[in-house]
This record gives structure tokens, sequence and C-alpha cells, in this order.
């Protein structure tokens, strides 16, 4: 009785073991849900605004930019765990302790006491990254860490922007150093270290000065024009809800206003006249711009959104000053390695300008027409090397074709109007001056009162 009993039973487990398990498609099911539901979300303005993980550079990055890795890697000082405790940066960690010692005593505080207040919010802390990345730490030691790293970051900018660097204890040329190791995806500290930190001080209005002034001054915008940036230090929201300080530095390069493109009425008609699918051309650098009557100014605002195309009989494409120096490239690198992180929303901004404005130059030529214009400051070399970098920098990077589309669409139709080119030589030629223009005026009232005396000249002789 028992052994028949006994298949009977195994049926049954087998049966509850079915209902408990779902089958694959239910499985499938429910995966696609997710997804949709999280599609739903993105982008979405009402949502919360996703906070990107301090993260490596993501490999794909690393792959397609095996010349860049220098870059991405910590030259003098290492911010944060991702870095920390390599043999290279001992003698750095020796002067992060020293200032974070200064930063205590500015304040009047205690070292322990602000161990403590990032203690408190340590395991909030701990999600701004990888679990895998600072498996190795355990609370206390992340907590110090970000105490003696929050505290010598925020002194060193403090005194930076007060050009107080005696306060710093250390060499020029190392503290040239620190200031781009700042603004490294792979060395960036929590926000809310620094946040903690600031609303311990004596002063937390002056040290969040500091870090708004230290961000303006880092702008790769920020060029000796006298106008000042536009930056606002804080969203719109009035929250410092940023994830670290490149984050901050990324916003910063897009705050600003926005010009709209304009065409007069001349400028409508060249431009529908170059609407011609059949004969489409392209350009290829600012050289050829020229050639076909586009002009390039500065814009109104530091913004790297703010291009814009006006047309008239010439056009003019108006673009943002931008500062090339020995930094400019570790900037960017990592701006768009933030981008491309992909639990980061954006609308890789960055990578895009990177990519217009590398479409524009293609020569020595093209970088020595903008730093003619005054759109390029170039402390960083030769007009070629600018040339060069820029190609490297922006090669195999994908833009988010619709920032600029409707800059690209114009430019085009400009540039297909067959009469673009004759059009613009005859200004260049004949009005490239004042006194071009006032000589073919006076040529033309010249030309009108010999036509006038003439006219009645013969119109008096025919009497007789």
């Amino acid at each position: 009785m028992r052994r028949n009993q006994e298949p009977h039973q195994r049926e049954v487990r087998l049966l509850i073991l079915e209902m408990e398990q779902p089958d694959f498609i239910t499985q499938e099911v429910e995966r696609m849900e997710s997804a949709l539901r999280e599609v739903e979300n993105w982008g979405n303005a009402s949502s919360p605004r996703a906070r990107p993980l301090i993260q490596r550079v993501s490999s794909v990055l690393r792959g397609i930019k095996p010349d860049f890795q220098k870059y991405f890697e910590p030259r003098l000082v290492s911010i944060g765990p991702l870095h920390h405790g390599k043999s290279r940066f001992k003698r750095s960690e020796q002067a992060k302790h020293k200032l974070a010692a200064l930063f205590v005593q500015e304040n009047g505080i205690t070292a322990r006491s602000l161990f403590d207040k990032i203690k408190v919010e340590i395991n909030e802390l701990r999600e701004c990254y990888n679990p895998d990345d600072i498996k190795e730490f355990d609370d206390d030691r992340l907590a110090w860490m970000f105490f003696i790293d929050g505290s010598a970051t925020l002194f060193t900018i403090h005194n930076i922007v007060k050009r107080t660097f005696e306060n710093l204890k250390t060499k020029v040329d190392r503290l040239v150093f620190a200031q781009v190791d700042v603004f490294l995806l792979e060395n960036q500290l929590p926000y809310r270290v620094l946040q903690i930190l600031i609303e311990s001080s004596k002063e937390p209005q002056q040290w969040k000065n500091s870090i708004t002034k230290f961000i303006a001054e880092s702008l790769m915008t920020n060029v000796e024009s006298g106008r000042q940036s536009q930056h606002g230090g804080i969203r719109e929201d009035g929250e410092d809800d940023y994830a670290h300080l490149l984050e901050r530095l990324r916003e910063e390069h897009l705050t600003g206003s926005i010009e709209e493109n304009s065409k007069t009425a001349f400028g409508r008609m060249f431009l529908s006249w170059g609407d011609n699918q059949k004969h489409r051309k392209t350009y290829r650098s600012f050289k050829e711009l020229k050639e076909s009557g586009i002009k390039v100014q500065p814009s109104e605002s530091n913004n790297l959104k703010n291009i814009s195309f006006h047309c008239n009989l010439l056009g003019r494409l108006k673009m943002p000053r931008l500062l090339v120096d020995d930094s400019i490239a570790f900037k960017f690198m990592n701006l768009v390695a933030l981008e491309t992180c992909l639990d980061y929303e954006n609308d890789f901004a960055i990578t895009s300008y990177l990519c217009f404005l590398d479409s524009l130059i293609n020569t020595a030529e093209d970088v020595k027409e903008l730093r003619v214009k005054g759109l390029i400051h170039n402390y960083l070399g030769s007009d070629q090397e600018v040339a060069d970098l820029f190609n490297k920098m922006s090669r195999d990077l994908v833009p988010d074709q619709g920032i600029y589309i409707k800059v690209t669409e114009s430019i085009h139709k400009y540039c297909n109007n067959p009469l673009t080119p004759t059009v613009a030589q005859l200004i260049y030629t004949h009005f490239s001056s004042p006194w071009t223009v006032f000589g073919f005026f006076g040529a033309i009232f010249y030309l009108s009162l010999s036509i006038i005396q003439a006219y009645f000249s013969s119109q008096g002789g025919s009497r007789h």
C-alpha cells in the first residue's frame, strides 16, 4: 500500500513545484513589462533626476580611445576610493592629510566630529558607488577617506580662488595638476560629502562661493573677453543636487541663454534656393564656410548649446568662445566619459558639441580662422596641434544629431545655393571696408549724375 502511494506523492510534489515556479513565458512577459515601465520613466520631467554612480570609465570608451588613457588617470592625487592606496600617490596622500588638518583648524572644529557626521550617512554615501568598487573598505575606512579627501579638496579650492597659494604649501606645477585631477570621472567624491563638511564649517556661504567661483574659472569657455561667465551656482529648483564636481562642471557649461536662428527676407530666399536635394553638397571646414559667405562670431552666452545661424545676404554662425590649453583634453574626455555612463540620463550635449566643432575643424587654417575671429584662444601650441587634438578627441564618438539639427540644415541650404559664393566674392571684394562702400555708392551717384546730364543735354539739343 505504501509503495502504491509513493508515485502519487511524487506527482503531487511535482505539480506543486510547477504551480509555484512561473513558466518561461510568464517570466519574459514580466521582464518586458518592467522594461516598458523604465522606458516610460526615461526623460520624464516629473520623475526624480537619476544620479549616476561614481564609476570607472566605460570599457567601450577606453577601447575606442586607446591613445587617451592618460586623460582618465590621476596625475598627482587620488580622490575617493577608485585609485586609493596606489603607491604613486603616497606623497600626495601625506599632503592631503596636511590640507585636511588646515581645513579643520581654520573652521575651529575637530576631525572626529566631521568623521562622525560623515559616518552617520555612510550607507547613503556607499550607494554612490558600484558595491564591487568599495567592498574592500569598511564603514570606518570609507568615512575617514571621505573626510580627508573632502576636506583637502575644499581647502585647496578655497585657497586657489583666493589666490593664497602659499597656504597650500606646494609647488605651482603640482597645483596645476591637482586642478585637473579634481575633474576626472574616476576621481570624484559624492557631492554630499562636500555639503556635510561645508555645513559644519564656520562660514558655509564662503565655502559654497569658493566652489562656485572655482567651477566658473575652470570652464573651457572662461576666456578673457571682458564678460563674466553666466554661472548660477545652483539649479533652478534651488538645490545643489549634483552627483559630484564633474557633473557640476558639465551643468555650468550648459548654463546661459540660447539664441534662436534668424533670417531676413533675403535670407529666406537664399535658403529656399539652396533646398535642393538632387545637388546637395556638404561643408567640411570653416574655410569652406567662409568661401560660401558665412562668417563666424562669438555668441552672447557661454552655453555650449548656444550655436546659432543667422542669414541675410551673408550667413553668420555664432558660437561660444573656447579656451584651449593643456587641460582641455582632460576636461572634454572626462565629460564625455560621464555622458556615456549607462546610468546617467542626459542629452549628450558635450559629446555633440565636440563632434560639431570637429566637423568644421579640418586643418590648421580652420583653427586660425577661429582664432582670428576670437572664438578660440589658443594656449596649447600651434594651430595644427589644436586641429589634430579635436580630430582625435571626437573620433568614433556618437553625438545627438537633434541638438544642432536646425543649424546644420540652415548651413547646408546656404552652402547649396549656387549664388552664395558669387555674392560672397562680390561683397568681400567691393564691400570689404567702409571706403570701398563709399567708393561704390559714389561711383553710382557720379554715374547717375552723368546719365541725367547727358539726358538733359540731349533734350536741349533736340529743341534746337
